[in-house]
């Protein structure tokens, strides 16, 4: 691994290359990646769209599973960096522990695959790109490659039947191979990590979650729009929410913007990221964000979800990066080490 070279600040004591994404270093290290790591800015525009205060909502107790615990103590022993609760529009609870404030950019992780596939939605919406467009088409330099014939729509909602192995529990994973090309010891990014793959595709794959799928699927947008990510996603959605802060986008090692892992943000914008979607479900925005709207809450194929490694999801599937929680009718984008945006529209929540 690469050593990392401080940007605006001392790194803390003892942070390195290999551990930052663990504690003790982990929370100060997710709320300050730009402080050590490539980043591009994704630019805001005004007017901002207030957050105005609602009347506070603070549950007594909360179920776990050892019983009712205060969210006080449930935010503490999870190591919960910030928590915000928005309903109809208004903060309702919001919450910082020490490493991370209301302007911190705290990193998202896989939260970036929901961003760069509302971009994808809005960009078919607007007949910008076409669903059925293949990475190899777009992006030559993957001819061969294991993606090279998937198309945008099989990439994004996890379709392309590319096999990649993405336990990361086991070290000798190949996620963990590819991710040296995120801030680690791999050279070329990620661009040269997908040429690279050659693994075994199969047709009519049922859903299987796999971090190069959306990488590939980044690329094939820079390119069939001929915009970075970061100035897509200013364009399509950071401008149109209203944010308050421009975010903050990780690039790899060949100095892109990771699609799939290297969004940054502050709470309060991703609480605006996610009214928005939630209005979009509810028939509310204009015409590209009402279709991409749509498109989510429609959902991927429910078959192809439940053939898939994901029996503790009944009734779920996956859209371009959100998972669709049919049952209750809600949208959620996760990221490894914790991160969640939920967004239940019909309930006017997001949390």
């Amino acid at each position: 691994m690469t050593a990392l070279r401080p940007r605006r600040c001392e790194l803390p004591d003892g942070m390195t290359a290999e551990n930052w994404r663990r504690h003790p270093h982990a929370p100060w290290a997710f709320a300050n990646p730009a402080a050590f790591l490539p980043t591009a800015a994704v630019r805001k525009a005004a007017p901002v769209r207030p957050l105005p205060a609602g009347e506070p909502l603070l549950p007594a107790g909360v179920s776990t599973e050892r019983g009712v615990c205060s969210l006080a103590n449930v935010l503490r022993e999870t190591h919960a960096d910030g928590l915000i609760v928005l309903h109809r529009g208004a903060v309702v609870y919001e919450h910082y522990a020490a490493a991370t404030s209301a302007s911190s950019r705290h990193h998202c992780f896989s939260i970036t695959k929901a961003v760069v596939g509302l971009a994808a939605e809005l960009l078919l919406a607007e007949g910008a790109v076409l669903p059925d467009v293949r990475a190899g088409e777009v992006v030559p330099e993957l001819a061969g490659s294991a993606f090279w014939r998937a198309t945008l729509r099989s990439l994004v909602d996890m379709r392309d039947g590319v096999a990649f192995d993405e336990d990361y529990s086991d070290p000798d994973a190949a996620i963990h191979r590819y991710s040296r090309h995120f801030w680690g010891s791999g050279e070329g990014g990620v661009l040269a990590a997908l040429r690279d793959l050659r693994a075994p595709t199969l047709a009519g794959a049922p859903f299987l979650y796999r971090t190069p799928a959306f990488d590939a699927a980044g690329l094939a947008l820079e390119r069939a729009t001929g915009a970075p990510l970061p100035d897509l996603v200013s364009r399509l959605i950071w401008r149109r929410i209203g944010a308050a802060n421009p975010a903050r986008w990780v690039e790899d090692t060949g100095g892109r913007a990771i699609a799939a892992t290297g969004f940054a943000c502050t709470l309060r914008d991703l609480a605006r990221l996610g009214d928005a979607v939630g209005a979009a479900v509810r028939g509310e925005g204009d015409f590209a964000w009402l279709r991409a709207g749509r498109a989510l809450m429609d959902g991927g194929c429910r078959d192809a979800f439940a053939r898939g490694a994901n029996a503790t999801r009944p009734g779920w599937s996956y859209r371009a990066g959100w998972w669709i929680d049919h049952p209750t009718g809600a949208l959620n984008a996760l990221g490894v080490f914790g991160q969640r945006l939920h967004v239940a529209p019909e309930e006017d929540v997001v949390i």
